[in-house]
């Protein structure tokens, strides 16, 4: 993938949550119950894996563009 599609692709991964959990109309509802747990509070646990899901998704795209970029390497020794 292109270095400009994986910034893209990892700024979607990060979108996709805040937008999921600003979008209230969607989620504000009791029914259906996850183990006698209403809609709105499972909906918004779930996303605490589903977002580092994505974020870790994000920091790959973008850790995989940096080490893809023509950068020569750094000495990383240390020096007296």
């Amino acid at each position: 993938m292109a270095k400009p599609a994986r910034h893209i692709a990892s700024g979607i991964c990060l979108a996709v949550p805040v937008a999921a959990l600003l979008w209230v109309p969607w989620y504000p509802h009791e029914a259906p119950h996850l183990a006698g747990i209403p809609f709105f509070f499972w909906y918004q646990l779930a996303w605490v894996p589903g977002s580092m899901v994505f974020m870790a998704a994000a920091y790959l795209l973008r850790r995989g563009a940096d080490r893809s970029s023509d950068h020569p390497p750094r000495d990383r020794r240390r020096r007296p």
